[in-house]
């Protein structure tokens, strides 16, 4: 399977925002598309200064075509369009008359099955006619209704055809991959880039799933949690555990396993450290510190642990996604890994990993800390570390 392209709709009428877009996208998107709205309300001139502006990437021009199909295309081929759209409805004239614009100015046909009733049909007919591109496209109506393209994208992919099929309508990180692998050479994503919180990075997530660097994308996503994580931490929890006569580390499940990871640091770095739920794990006391790990931060055995760390008059610092929870009102300090919106569902990442990993990284980061502050040696660190095993 070649690697899919990427085709990003700019679709607002705003030009010094459609050309920000494109500049934010460009280092993962392969084909900008300069949507229907945005030619209508902004011209030819628009097409001009994207391929100035981006000479390497291809520029898609959807005019969707409906009659006069050569006088139509050629003056938008001729201003550095690589491909222009026309509508299968329009019927094979107009469709010839777009392929031999193309074909002057050595440029690409799209053909858009959108409300085309028999897509196999028109399909195989613009193949014919030499279009190089066949468009399964679910329109934003469409979309509204709950219609999808896929199963429209199943159906083309089976006629085989020699030419490469892009896909348009609602796509989006959690399915992306999903419409590659259905058969999708060009995957058209619109609102899940331009719509984001931050394209570039939305793009980037989209590129990395396509291409399969899992790993890129697993380092870009903690890499983007840390970076909106407040970078006083480090210094802010070192000072809690100095000031701690001893450290208790309480989490559920995988969190529980980063607080164990955490724990060992910390007795590797000459902290009283202890876990809580172990048999040999002592009393807390007036003096101690309680570092509960709880995403939610409403965990119901973490919940009770906090309460009666809390009832003995320890301190208690949570590591959680939020500021506002069960165990953070009861909390001495909050540490928030990230923003909420960096928690919403995340293919290839399921459930609390996003989290944990962040976590992780960032619990190694400030015994890093530590051991550069306090000046501790690795030699030292070694004495420390479990021989009966």
């Amino acid at each position: 399977m070649t690697r899919p392209l990427i085709q990003l709709a700019l679709d607002s009428l705003d030009r010094n925002q459609t050309l920000e877009l494109a500049r934010l996208t460009a280092p993962y998107v392969d084909i900008f598309e300069i949507g229907t709205p945005c030619i209508k309300h902004n011209g030819i001139e628009i097409v001009r200064e994207l391929e100035r502006r981006h000479p390497d990437r291809l520029i898609l021009v959807d005019l969707k075509t409906m009659d006069a199909g050569e006088y139509e295309a050629a003056p938008f081929y001729a201003a550095g369009a690589d491909i222009c759209t026309v509508l299968g409805v329009s019927g094979p004239a107009t469709i010839a008359g777009v392929v031999k614009a193309a074909q002057a100015h050595n440029a690409e046909v799209q053909v858009d099955l959108i409300n085309v009733p028999d897509k196999a049909a028109c399909a195989r007919e613009a193949a014919r006619l030499g279009a190089q591109i066949i468009g399964v496209h679910t329109g934003l109506d469409a979309q509204a209704q709950g219609q999808t393209p896929f199963a429209d994208l199943e159906s083309i992919a089976r006629l085989k055809l020699p030419v490469r099929i892009s896909v348009a309508g609602g796509i989006n990180q959690n399915t992306a991959s999903r419409v590659a692998k259905a058969g999708a050479d060009i995957v058209v994503v619109g609102a899940a880039i331009y719509g984001a919180p931050c394209p570039a990075t939305a793009a980037r997530t989209i590129r990395e799933l396509l291409d399969g660097a899992h790993h890129k994308f697993i380092m870009s996503k903690i890499s983007g949690v840390l970076g909106a994580t407040d970078k006083t931490y480090e210094a802010r929890l070192t000072g809690l555990l100095e000031r701690s006569r001893r450290i208790f580390v309480a989490g559920a499940g995988r969190s529980g396993l980063v607080g164990r990871f955490f724990a060992m640091r910390l007795m590797h770095g000459g902290y009283q450290a202890y876990l809580v739920g172990e048999i040999v794990t002592p009393s807390i006391q007036k003096g101690d510190l309680l570092i509960v790990i709880s995403g939610s931060g409403e965990t119901e055995t973490m919940i009770a642990y906090t309460k009666k760390a809390k009832e003995q008059g320890a301190n208690i610092a949570l590591i959680s996604t939020r500021d506002k929870s069960t165990i953070g009102d009861m909390a001495d300090m909050v540490f928030r890994i990230g923003t909420p919106e960096q928690y919403g569902k995340v293919v290839g990442m399921p459930m609390g990993t996003t989290f944990e990993l962040s976590t992780l990284v960032l619990l190694e980061a400030t015994i890093a800390h530590i051991i550069h502050t306090k000046k501790i040696p690795e030699e030292q660190m070694r004495t420390r570390h479990a021989n009966l095993e």
